[in-house]
């Protein structure tokens, strides 16, 4: 009986089939053959052998203009934008009604809403950073100068030496401690060392950076202090690692103690440094770039504190700029994204409030 059953759907579903192909055999002509291949994004005047990117990609790169809010356009860039579109839609959630004290929505709304507070932040300018520049200027010797260092670290401020918690790349199943080169304004240190005629403007205009900020953050002595800040940077930037250098994880996976490092770094108090960085038990840590963390040692101590406290200044007010007034945030924009990058304008406030929450209260937000 079931075989039976079997034979007649067969036949139903066959015959089924036979008008199907009658009714298809009439619009066969009508219908449009569509591939997973958009053929209208290539260009086949090029010759794939010649330049396949160009063959399979230049019709879409041929009708796209990049938009003028960025330097770089592209698939992963639509897809990024229609992700800040959707967590938008849950941040303004958050910040639209009265959350209960100490939620999660009330964290989100919050810190957005005080992004999105030109009017505040217009009005505080660069109020926010006097507590940060009076720590600063208190800094009376090389000890505290050290635990500053420390201190900054874990305010996202930078510094010559930086520090990190990962897992341990020769054992996963930990984490560790690592400590990096950091501390430089300019995205890399052949910035400050190459020679030809667009590193040199590259250099003066930051300068020029430098001393409008110090006008706009209410801080004296701009252009003396751009000149002392290049220099120092400078000399960071000399025992700095070459990039394709600091590729090389084995070679710069340097574990040691502290005990170690403090009889490589006899005038860098590491315990102090640990300690004020809330490291205080940490008796071993990863060290990358080992020849120039050692040249710290050397360089802290012979650079006066006044240079340092100029510098640390400098670093604090940069880290904080896209926070801050509009002047001081279309300022940090016309250096860093305008003359190194090539971007025209802003992003739009809010794309720019939705990527500052993320970044910093992403786990929230993904909640």
């Amino acid at each position: 009986m079931k075989m039976y059953q079997f034979k007649s759907i067969s036949l139903i579903i066959a015959g089924l089939a036979i008008v199907g192909c009658k009714n298809e055999a009439r619009t066969e002509d009508e219908k449009e053959l569509v591939s997973g291949i958009y053929t209208e994004n290539m260009d086949t005047t090029v010759d794939p052998g010649d330049n396949f990117t160009a063959y399979v990609n230049g019709g879409w790169v041929n009708k796209t203009e990049i938009p003028a809010d960025k330097s770089s356009y592209g698939t992963m860039t639509i897809v990024r934008e229609e992700a800040e579109e959707n967590v938008k839609k849950i941040i303004e959630e958050a910040a639209s009604g009265e959350s209960e004290k100490g939620s999660d929505e009330q964290k989100l709304g919050d810190f957005y809403k005080s992004y999105m507070d030109l009017d505040k932040r217009n009005a505080l300018g660069a109020e926010p950073m006097e507590a940060e520049f009076s720590k600063i200027e208190s800094i009376s010797n090389y000890e505290e100068l050290t635990r500053y260092f420390a201190h900054a670290n874990k305010m996202g401020i930078d510094v010559p030496l930086g520090f990190y918690i990962s897992p341990d790349y020769k054992d996963p199943q930990n984490y560790v401690v690592y400590a990096s080169q950091w501390g430089l304004g300019l995205p890399d240190r052949e910035y400050y060392l190459k020679d030809d005629e667009r590193s040199k403007e590259i250099r003066q205009k930051y300068q020029e950076h430098i001393s409008n900020m110090f006008q706009l953050a209410g801080l004296e002595g701009g252009e003396k202090a751009a000149s002392n800040i290049m220099k120092l940077e400078t000399a960071l930037a000399e025992k700095q690692m070459p990039k394709e250098q600091r590729r090389n994880r084995v070679a710069n996976y340097n574990m040691m103690t502290v005990d170690t490092l403090n009889s490589l770094m006899p005038r860098f108090n590491w315990n102090t440094y640990l300690d004020a960085a809330g490291l205080k038990d940490q008796d071993k840590l990863v060290v990358m770039m080992l020849d120039y963390t050692k040249s710290l040692d050397q360089l802290v101590r012979n650079t006066d504190l006044s240079a340092w406290k100029t510098y640390l200044k400098w670093s604090a007010l940069n880290s904080a700029a896209p926070y801050l007034s509009e002047e001081i945030d279309q300022e940090n924009f016309e250096f860093y994204n305008k003359e190194l990058r090539g971007t025209p304008e802003q992003r739009p406030l809010w794309r720019r409030g939705v990527s500052v929450v993320n970044r910093n209260l992403g786990e929230l937000v993904g909640k």
